[in-house]
């Protein structure tokens, strides 16, 4: 029995550093394995060029605030209201309907380039009344509250 005893202890002490070898190779193979893999991709900030936009003053919720940045594709002023589709820069298709019964133009929520839209801009935006130039491009700042009228940021084509 108390060679039986003897046996396992140094069956025991013959696996220990066996152990330990394999231990420390396979904690060798998970590192080298975990060094190899690429590193994790951080997003860079983006460029000034695109930087965060800042919304205009909207008596809306910010959470329900989205904004449409993309080239015009349809647009029609008729005398209560104006229509217009975009193609987004994300690849979407949105249109929108700003409702001004009574004004002769949606002109109070349209920007220019960030900057408050005179009736003379329109000259800016259109080759003749009613009839949009080639290539222009708008944020249409959207509340989804369904209240809140959008707000259309124009921005032409540069000269």
């Amino acid at each position: 029995m108390t060679r039986a005893r003897h046996c396992n202890t140094e069956k025991g002490r013959a696996s220990r550093p066996f152990s330990l070898l394999a231990g420390l190779w396979l904690a060798t193979g998970t590192l080298a394995v975990a060094a190899a893999a690429p590193a994790p991709r951080i997003a860079a900030p983006p460029p000034a060029g695109n930087a965060r936009l800042a919304a205009p003053a909207l008596a809306c919720d910010r959470s329900h605030l989205t904004v449409w940045p993309g080239r015009v594709t349809g647009y029609a002023r008729h005398k209560a209201s104006t229509w217009l589709r975009i193609a987004t820069d994300d690849d979407t298709v949105e249109s929108t309907t700003l409702r001004h019964a009574g004004e002769a133009s949606a002109a109070r929520y349209y920007r220019l380039n960030g900057a408050p839209f005179t009736a003379a801009d329109f000259a800016r935006i259109e080759s003749k009344p009613g009839k949009l130039r080639a290539g222009m491009r708008a944020r249409a700042w959207i509340c989804e509250d369904g209240v809140t009228p959008p707000v259309i940021d124009w921005q032409p084509p540069a000269k």
